[in-house]
């Protein structure tokens, strides 16, 4: 049996991931921005490019740096996590969004879906789901630790 059954079906090295994938860290917290940034770094196949409290600062770094994944907290200034998505898709059309946030209400996930957010993990979660969400494998909301967003009605894609 799978330790964590929500990763049980997950695709690892899937043609459309990367082996190695860049990621942008927004959080307004700045000791969760860092703690984000030291769970990322435990990951050899990923490459935390920028960090930022601000949303116009990190639209800036990701015209600047282009990353693959974005991690995004929901509630923060400056507009949260719809403003982040809206102007980080602007200079990044094919990044992928991962909302995480400690915010799980239905109407602050269907916000961020109408935002175009990949994925949804609260900050609760496993540390592997947040890993694997900014992966784009596939996730079962098992738990109720992620929910998926977009595609399929039972995974996370790549958005």
């Amino acid at each position: 049996m799978t330790e964590h059954p929500e990763l049980a079906n997950a695709v690892p090295g899937s043609p459309e991931v990367p082996a190695n994938l860049t990621v942008l860290l927004l959080d307004d917290h700045s000791v969760m921005l860092e703690s984000v940034r030291a769970i990322v770094e435990t990951d050899d196949t990923l490459t935390v490019v920028g960090t930022a409290s601000r949303v116009p600062d990190a639209v800036g770094l990701a015209s600047q740096t282009h990353p693959q994944v974005a991690v995004i907290d929901v509630n923060m200034p400056d507009g949260g996590g719809w403003a982040a998505a809206r102007g980080l898709r602007e200079v990044c059309p094919d990044i992928r969004l991962v909302a995480y946030s400690s915010f799980d209400e239905a109407l602050v996930i269907r916000t961020i879906r109408a935002a175009g957010i990949s994925a949804f993990v609260t900050k609760g979660a496993d540390i592997d789901v947040l890993l694997a969400a900014i992966h784009g494998e596939d996730i079962r909301p098992v738990l109720a630790q992620a929910k998926p967003l977009i595609g399929r009605t039972n995974a996370v894609t790549a958005g």
